[in-house]
């Protein structure tokens, strides 16, 4: 938590213009799509190439709607612009407990984890899968640079993503 705890201060100083931050009151699924706009609207105003509005939006979508089928409102989204990258975190209330790796998260799905994280599929389940469900996290990590999870009485999970279009893989 003392991790946390530093990234909050440090980007608590940040200038307003660099960073912005809102709260969805309820866990409505509607509110994943009111986010999207929010977020694209956001980016837009920030001048971003357009590849880097389009993933962070996507990124910003998935943990949104993690939060919002997995943890308790209200549910807090920061996006911080700097140095070259954009920071989404999104924060609930208590989420479903998750397995780390360390420090930061192995959101790349270590397929000898065999874990049912109650999302309708198994983690290194067959990638072909039908199901609506359980793929949030893996295209977080494909389309970010870093990523990560903080535990305890909130949830906050992270992401980082270049924002410059020579970055952009």
């Amino acid at each position: 938590m003392e991790i946390l705890a530093a990234q909050a201060t440090a980007l608590s100083l940040l200038p307003t213009a660099d960073r912005h931050v809102w709260s969805l009151p309820d866990t409505d699924l509607a509110q994943a799509a009111h986010t999207r706009r929010k977020a694209a609207g956001v980016l837009e105003r920030w001048r971003l190439p357009r590849a880097t509005v389009d993933d962070a939006v996507l990124v910003v979508c998935e943990l949104v709607t993690n939060a919002i089928r997995h943890g308790r409102s209200p549910v807090h989204i920061a996006l911080h612009r700097g140095q070259g990258a954009l920071t989404i975190s999104v924060s609930d209330q208590g989420h479903v407990p998750f397995p780390t790796k360390g420090p930061e998260l192995d959101l790349d799905l270590d397929l000898d984890l065999d874990l049912d994280l109650d999302l309708g599929v198994e983690l290194g389940a067959d990638p072909d899968h039908l199901g609506e469900c359980g793929r949030g996290l893996s295209i977080v990590a494909a389309l970010s640079q870093a990523h990560g999870y903080e535990g305890g009485d909130s949830t906050t999970f992270w992401a980082r993503l270049h924002t410059h279009p020579t970055d952009h893989a």
